[in-house]
């Protein structure tokens, strides 16, 4: 019976105590600051004001009680064009939000709109079809429709036909990115083209359309990837002309290249 009171007695003292700990002052945040993981310092005083402006992280709260989750969801409402990669504490008062700017990487028109997103397959603006744009996004040609989206709402598609758009579209950017292409990716390529069975990517090459990337199935579509792109970056498998026209057709673990003719041939690093 003692030993039951002796640890009834314990349980209450650390509990008053734990509570005493995370409503400490000591514990109470006072610094939130955020850092983009992707640009110089100099270079994203805006992104950064707008994380600053929208985190919802009570100044002199509990640095235990900070929610990741929510704070994500708060900043990337109200920042379309920034991604947060965690929320990170550092004791005993001070919280940092890290993030990546997001670029607009892709044009996807409906109708008589083009919504203009970051890799992420979130809309950082809309613009009419038509309008002048830039001319280094990446199309993208799909099958099916689209609601009617706004600035920050994610691309979901009801496809009639071809494969899973923005499943795959997120994969690509994802594999490119591992590959550290994450920044020159836009230079790449001009057109994703996933209306028929096979995933094209076409290339851009000086400013205009070069050759064509045929990627046969979307499993593993890293590792293909990454094959594709030693091919087609080695100073030896392919010729200059070769990149100008004509399809790299990555099959399983093999590359071929085909001519605008017909012919086909295995090509390696």
């Amino acid at each position: 019976m003692r030993n039951k009171k002796l640890i009834i007695l314990f349980s209450v003292l650390m509990a008053i105590t734990l509570l005493v700990v995370f409503n400490s002052v000591l514990f109470s945040v006072q610094h939130v600051n955020a850092y983009c993981a992707n640009r110089k310092e100099s270079d994203c005083e805006e992104s950064r004001n707008k994380v600053l402006a929208s985190h919802k992280i009570r100044k002199g709260s509990s640095i235990f009680f900070v929610n990741e989750s929510k704070v994500i969801k708060s900043v990337q409402a109200s920042a379309a064009d920034v991604r947060v990669l965690n929320v990170e504490r550092k004791f005993p008062n001070r919280v940092y939000i890290n993030y990546v700017e997001i670029k607009e990487y892709v044009r996807v028109t409906s109708g008589t709109v083009a919504y203009i997103c970051g890799n992420d397959m979130r809309v950082l603006r809309r613009a009419d079809v038509g309008s002048a744009e830039t001319d280094t996004l990446i199309d993208v040609k799909y099958n099916g429709t689209l609601p009617d989206l706004q600035v920050g709402d994610t691309l979901a598609f009801t496809q009639s036909s071809g494969i899973n758009t923005p499943a795959v579209i997120a994969e690509i950017f994802s594999a490119l990115e591992r590959l550290d292409y994450y920044d020159t990716v836009i230079d790449l390529f001009c057109e994703i083209d996933l209306t028929g069975n096979f995933i094209v990517l076409t290339t851009r090459l000086n400013g205009v359309r070069g050759m064509q990337w045929e990627i046969q199935t979307a499993d593993n579509l890293f590792a293909k990837l990454r094959l594709a792109m030693s091919v087609y970056l080695s100073e030896n498998a392919l010729t200059d002309a070769q990149r100008r026209a004509g399809t790299l057709v990555v099959a399983g673990d093999k590359v071929f290249y085909r001519a605008p003719s017909g012919g086909m041939e295995q090509v390696s690093v």
